[in-house]
């Protein structure tokens, strides 16, 4: 435990002094998304009861669309956004989820309309919310300069795919990227250069500072159009 979290400093240090020695050096396994095991073993009881008990899935999809009734205004009615710079969430995984959720309501993570949403749920009903989205039909938005998509993807092979696979659907516990819109991945790549505080991890910092404004909307183009 002590040598992780001396890692973890040491890249960290790396990471806002250069942008480069995380990158270079470190595993992104150790920035990534981490839930307790508790969480991990009811997120996955939870979705082998859906798969199994449709009189409990009926009540499961009932009860958590009356809870992500606020969602819909920005993320759609079935998580696919309605709003520019704004994720969708119909299907991404369910562990990122949670993990993000917890993020705004402890304001680890800060958006103002979504930390102050997310203060109002439980821990159990931000489980079934991440596991509600994750279970939607996978989207593509297709956005973004079509022109610059070879050059994206090149960038999202060498930079992302480690983390996020090279399909974007993510690594167990990272963020799915296939089919965001493009203009919400680049403000997230300018969030984690800016160090702005919005978004936190040493790994994307040290990938995001190495991107011009060309290379971020080349990569996000390419992101959209994967499904």
């Amino acid at each position: 435990m002590h040598f992780l979290l001396f890692r973890f400093s040491l890249a960290l240090l790396f990471c806002l002094g250069t942008g480069y020695a995380v990158g270079e050096h470190a595993d992104p396994q150790y920035f990534g998304t981490t839930l307790d095991d508790k969480t991990l073993e009811t997120i996955e009881a939870t979705l082998f009861m859906l798969s199994t008990n449709p009189n409990k899935r009926a009540v499961f999809n009932t009860t958590t669309r009356n809870r992500t009734v606020l969602c819909k205004t920005c993320h759609g009615e079935d998580g696919k956004a309605v709003k520019p710079m704004t994720p969708n969430l119909a299907a991404q995984n369910a562990d990122y989820l949670v993990d993000q959720l917890r993020k705004f309501r402890s304001r680890q993570r800060y958006d103002f309309w979504m930390t102050s949403l997310s203060q109002g749920f439980s821990d159990e009903e931000i489980i079934n919310i991440a596991i509600w989205y994750s279970l939607k039909p996978e989207v593509s938005s297709a956005t973004g300069d079509r022109n610059l998509i070879p050059k994206g993807q090149k960038i999202f092979q060498e930079h992302c795919s480690k983390c996020h696979r090279k399909d974007g659907k993510g690594n167990k516990g990272y963020a799915r990227l296939a089919g965001q819109q493009a203009d919400y991945i680049v403000k997230v790549l300018k969030a984690f250069r800016d160090r702005s505080g919005h978004r936190t991890n040493p790994w994307m910092t040290a990938v995001a500072l190495r991107l011009s404004e060309e290379d971020m909307q080349a990569v996000a183009s390419y992101i959209s159009h994967l499904k």
